[in-house]
């Protein structure tokens, strides 16, 4: 006990200032002490908190898909591989002009719940990007791709007005294609959204 005013007591003197006299009895000086202590440890417990809740959150920030080889060349990121799987069969370009033409993407997929369509993939948030930078977006969104349980179907995006747009002939690989989907998968989790992603997948020009 006698150790522990002490320590209150130097804890004092450093932190307060403060010089005993008279009129300070030891007990007033021990109880300021106290004081500070307290309070030190309820912003240590606060920070200690809020470092908790900010490692938890970025822990849980969405569904990380692991990267799966694509035959043609380039990896495939589905974020959906619990209800559906996703093959890329090509990446496909057709001439516009001489130096410009569209590019879209043919998939298999193959639902593992009891659907029969994929609601949509596309909008504002479906983008592509080439080896210099280049942003590319599309003209439309694919509604109501069909798919069936257990059996692969062939999806040609472009079939359904889905192409990005303008893209330089001379580009032969897009580093990054990005593909929102949004589906209700009916397995009692509610309607699911992300990103279906290419990475480093070339391009076939059709003539």
């Amino acid at each position: 006990m006698k150790t522990r005013n002490l320590f209150y007591l130097c804890l004092a003197f450093l932190l307060l200032g403060t010089i005993p006299t008279q009129a300070q009895s030891l007990g007033s000086i021990l109880k300021k002490a106290k004081k500070v202590l307290s309070t030190i440890d309820q912003q240590t417990k606060s920070t200690s908190t809020t470092t908790s809740t900010a490692a938890s959150a970025k822990s849980d920030d969405g569904p990380k898909a692991k990267a799966t080889p694509i035959a043609g060349g380039g990896t495939l990121y589905n974020p959906f591989e619990k209800n559906l799987d996703v093959e890329v069969v090509e990446v496909y370009g057709t001439s516009k002009s001489m130096n410009f033409g569209n590019v879209s993407v043919v998939l298999k997929l193959k639902a593992k719940t009891v659907i029969d369509k994929i609601n949509y993939i596309g909008d504002d948030k479906t983008t592509a990007y080439d080896d210099e930078g280049n942003v590319y977006r599309i003209d439309n969104t694919a509604y109501s791709i069909k798919v069936a349980e257990g059996i692969s179907v062939k999806a040609d995006l472009g079939a359904y007005d889905l192409h990005f747009l303008n893209v330089p002939k001379k580009t032969q690989k897009l580093q990054l294609v990005k593909l929102f989907l949004y589906n209700d998968f009916e397995d009692g989790s509610g309607a699911q959204r992300g990103y279906i992603e290419l990475r480093d997948v070339p391009i076939t020009w059709r003539k």
